[in-house]
């Protein structure tokens, strides 16, 4: 068809009348889901200082061992005045996962859960031809 047209819908009064005639528009492009990042909740907790708000977040993270939690990560810069912290559970094909922010000296956090459901499992030849970096 030219222009790429496809054939979108049939007129349902062409249907009903027998008419030969369908109407042909353009099929837009699939909109793309967005992931849309959740929102940072600030805390009541806050600190004299952006190195006392950055302090606590290490203590997050050296209090996120296992089996409560299956990694942690972080400190860690992002930008000026923008410190964060991970810590993440396991949980069946998905990972729930906290993060938590300095801005300066004010405590954020968010949790959301990334689903792993449409990731292909490794076998063991593949996990043998990975590159790991050397410890």
């Amino acid at each position: 068809m030219p222009g790429g047209m496809k054939i979108a819908a049939l007129s349902l009064a062409a249907l009903l009348v027998g008419s030969p005639r369908a109407v042909a528009a353009p099929v837009p492009p699939p909109v793309r889901a967005v992931e849309v990042e959740e929102p940072f909740v600030r805390a009541e907790q806050s600190f004299p200082d952006a190195g006392a708000c950055s302090a606590h977040l290490a203590k997050i993270v050296r209090a996120s061992a296992p089996p409560a939690y299956d990694a942690a990560v972080g400190p860690y810069t992002i930008a000026a005045g923008d410190t964060r912290a991970h810590r993440v559970k396991a949980r069946h094909w998905g990972h729930e996962i906290e993060e938590f922010r300095c801005t300066g000296a004010q405590l954020a956090s968010r949790r959301w859960t990334h689903s792993m459901s449409d990731v292909k499992p490794f076998t063991m030849k593949e996990i043998g031809n990975m590159s790991f970096p050397a410890r």
